[in-house]
């Protein structure tokens, strides 16, 4: 083979290896041909670790606006990423939306932006990815525009939850707002969790603020039970350094919504009058009714719930949760192995002996899926729990 030639194979392979280094499974591009801008779109789709993990689970969407910003996506699916992974939020995708004109877009009376959404995004992401209907969208400034007039419109099943980054909800005298009022005075069925945020450093940051302000006074006055609303308001935050935080707090408010999370169990555990599996159960019922969703952990998620209130010696309600685990799933060694370890150290010697056999029985029957030094040092560790109850 002539030097040339060889040269120009070898640089091929090496640009075709960097090529398919430089694509992973966790970041995809669409690109479509859009009928509602008459032009082509760029649709970006990160996918968390857990989603390839959780194969069972389906997973909600959340739609992020600006996504044309690879600052800000690249910054929003990172945060996002890791509270997927730390099952701080419920799972979820992240989509981000670009635009050519953000302006134009986000602002109402536009309603381009709404036929993309509804016509040619949801159907290619509810068509490539396994995802429940559930749908999160976050705007900021002129996307908080964009959010906040959705939300108070006949298009408001576009989405279920609503986040509102320095919202300019004053546009067109006050159109959202006046909205607002409208629709709630009537009343009107929701069913949608609802966040704006607004820091107070800088003449936008202001105004924002502001719009926050008469937003919440407008739902004060006309409260509705199933529209969840949060103002959180960020002193001494700007326009920008109020994204980041308002996104991640944001996220798990809304999660907080639908789902009973270690922060909400550890509050149930002060309502003595009430035991923790009935508070739990009655928060789930009435989520549901408000909102008609609701999404319940995982048994590793349990498990690691149960974990912390037995090391902080709460081993009444350690029980409770490993149980949840152990009912969604039967087979769970890790919370078996702990659950004997709570009633070893409740001295209940009947209960712990009976879940250390199980344990045993779980821990040789999965051998070969569990790491060599797990299988043996709880194996070890559970039969000198046994020897010791002879």
């Amino acid at each position: 083979m002539p030097t040339n030639h060889l040269i120009f194979s070898v640089f091929l392979v090496l640009f075709l290896n960097c090529m398919l280094q430089a694509q992973d499974r966790h970041n995809i591009e669409h690109l479509i041909q859009s009928e509602a801008f008459n032009k082509e779109r760029k649709i970006r789709v990160f996918l968390p670790e857990r989603y390839f993990r959780d194969t069972s689970t389906s997973f909600l969407v959340t739609y992020v606006l600006d996504a044309h910003s690879d600052q800000l996506w690249n910054m929003t699916k990172g945060n996002i990423g890791y509270l997927v992974s730390m099952y701080s939020v419920i799972p979820m995708i992240v989509v981000g939306i670009n635009s050519d004109n953000r302006g134009s877009e986000f602002r109402p009376p536009s309603t381009e932006l709404s036929a993309h959404l509804k016509n040619e995004v949801f159907p290619l992401i509810e068509q490539n990815y396994r995802v429940n209907s559930f749908r999160t969208i976050i705007g900021h400034s002129w996307g908080g525009a964009f959010v906040g007039n959705t939300l108070f419109s006949d298009a408001r099943d576009m989405f279920d939850a609503y986040i509102g980054i320095s919202p300019s909800f004053d546009y067109a005298d006050d159109l959202i707002l006046n909205n607002a009022d409208s629709m709630l005075s009537a009343p009107t069925s929701f069913k949608k969790f609802f966040y704006a945020s607004a820091g107070n450093v800088g003449m936008r940051e202001i105004e924002a603020g502001r719009d926050v302000g008469v937003m919440d006074s407008i739902i004060s006055e006309h409260p509705n039970v199933g529209l969840s609303w949060m103002a959180k308001p960020y002193p001494g935050y700007d326009h920008w350094h109020v994204v980041v935080p308002s996104i991640n707090d944001g996220l798990i408010a809304m999660s907080r919504n639908y789902f009973v999370d270690q922060k909400l169990m550890e509050d149930f555990v002060f309502n003595t009058d009430v035991d923790l599996r009935s508070q739990i159960e009655n928060y789930y019922e009435e989520k549901q009714k408000n909102f008609g969703y609701t999404f319940r952990a995982s048994a590793p998620y349990y498990k690691f719930v149960g974990d912390d209130f037995r090391d902080t010696g709460d081993f009444e309600n350690a029980i409770v949760v490993y149980k949840m685990a152990l009912e969604l799933d039967p087979e769970n060694v890790r919370a078996f192995v702990n659950l004997a370890d709570t009633y070893h150290k409740m001295n209940e010697k009947e209960l712990a002996i009976v879940a250390l056999k199980r344990s045993q029985e779980l821990l040789e029957k999965q051998k070969e899926s569990l790491s060599e030094g797990f299988y043996r040092d709880i194996s070890k560790w559970v039969v000198d729990k046994l020897d010791g109850y002879k």
